[in-house]
This record gives C-alpha cells, sequence and structure tokens, in this order.
C-alpha cells in the first residue's frame, strides 16, 4: 500500500482520497507555520512547496493559487475565532466595557486571524475563482451570523447593524495595529540603531483601548 508521505523529504504519490486529503491538510499547515513565523505577505507559493517537500507544480493540483490557501486559511480562521467569542461573550461581565475586552481579546488572540483581516480585501480575493471567493463569503457570513446577535445580547442597547460595525471597525484597528506593531525586518533593524524612531504600538493594548472607545462612540450615539 502507498503511504502519503508528510516529510519535506517529499510525498510519494497520493493515490487513495485520504492520502490526497493529507497532502491538502498539510499544505494548509505548511502555509500556516510559515505566516505565522514569516508574515502571510512574505510567504510564497513556492516557499509552501518547499516546505512540505513537493514540486509547485504539483501544489497546484490542490490549490489553484497561492491567494487560495490563504483565503482556505482564513475560513477556518473565521470560524474558530467565533467559536471563542462565543464562548468568552457568554460568560462576559454586564459592562459594556467588559464586552469590549472580550471581543478586543477575541481578535488579539488569533495572530494569523488578525493577519488575515487585512491580506483577505487587500491581495487574496483579487486571485481567485469565484467559487472560492463564494466559499470564502459564505464562511465570514455564517461566523458573523453567529457573532453579531451574541454581541447584541450582551449590548441590548445597540442594534443588529450597531453590533456588526462594532467587530468590523474593530477587525480594520486590529488588520492595522498588527502590521505597525509587528514592523519589517529592515524597520525592526533600524528600530535597534535608533529607539527614537521606534513608533509602533503595542498591539493588544492598543486594539483594546481602541474597541472600548469605539463601543462608548456607539452607545453615546
Amino acid at each position: 500500500m502507498v503511504v502519503a508521505m508528510t516529510t519535506k523529504a517529499g510525498f510519494l504519490r497520493a493515490r487513495r482520497p485520504e492520502q490526497k486529503q493529507q497532502r491538502y491538510a498539510a499544505i494548509l499547515d505548511a502555509a500556516r507555520e510559515l505566516a505565522l513565523r514569516d508574515g502571510v505577505g512574505a510567504v510564497s507559493l513556492a516557499g509552501i512547496a518547499a516546505e512540505v517537500g513537493m514540486h509547485k507544480s504539483a501544489l497546484l493540483k490542490y490549490f489553484e493559487t497561492r491567494e487560495e490557501i490563504f483565503l482556505r486559511l482564513a475560513e477556518t480562521e473565521f470560524h474558530e475565532w467565533a467559536a471563542g467569542a462565543l464562548a468568552a461573550l457568554s460568560t462576559a461581565g454586564p459592562e459594556p466595557r467588559q464586552v469590549a475586552d472580550v471581543l478586543a481579546h477575541s481578535v488579539a488572540d488569533r495572530p494569523l486571524f488578525c493577519q488575515l483581516l487585512l491580506y483577505s480585501p487587500l491581495t487574496l480575493e483579487r486571485n481567485v475563482s469565484l467559487e472560492v471567493v463564494r466559499a470564502f463569503k459564505q464562511a465570514v457570513n455564517a461566523s458573523l451570523q453567529q457573532v453579531v446577535p451574541a454581541l447584541q445580547r450582551a449590548l441590548p442597547a445597540l442594534d443588529a447593524e450597531a453590533c456588526f460595525d462594532l467587530f468590523a471597525m474593530s477587525g480594520i484597528a486590529a488588520a492595522g495595529l498588527w502590521q505597525a506593531a509587528h514592523p519589517s525586518p529592515q524597520v525592526a533593524a533600524l528600530h535597534a540603531e535608533d529607539p527614537h524612531m521606534a513608533l509602533h504600538p503595542d498591539f493588544r493594548a492598543s486594539l483594546v483601548r481602541f474597541v472600548r472607545t469605539y463601543l462608548a462612540g456607539l452607545l453615546a450615539r
């Protein structure tokens, strides 16, 4: 029986459906690991293929583009973020500040999620098929259809539209703050040479402050 190998030494040819599924999962795992180590923007299709131990042309039998790989990861990230957010909101205190903190931390706890919130609309949705985009958008909508009502239950003074705005603006802030707080190697080297030029924020603390402030504005409105 042929077994699909998942080491960097390379795969044997995957013939059975379960072997193909193992390879599919291994590609996603490799992309996730590289993105967490180097950042989504620095990960290439060739780099993913090398991490898995297969030729780039073989990888393209499983995913149409690099962008599809990361959109598939984004689907999973949204699903897992929603599950964590729902669990945390169910135990949040009654004060709006406590709900804001729960929402902020649910995003901040997921580094890849924060990156994909930026890269999905910026680049990942632009080099894939309609079907891939549809699957991604359906995953996002399914997650928000769970989290927005939970936010509204925790914040009864807000309507559904305001709760959606709270998540949307929190996500936009998280995407930008993550990039600012994790500069490129060149910028990091510059900061090491001249600490006075280091203007990057404390990611988590800044996100918490933003969500608290934005929620206070929604409630005041």
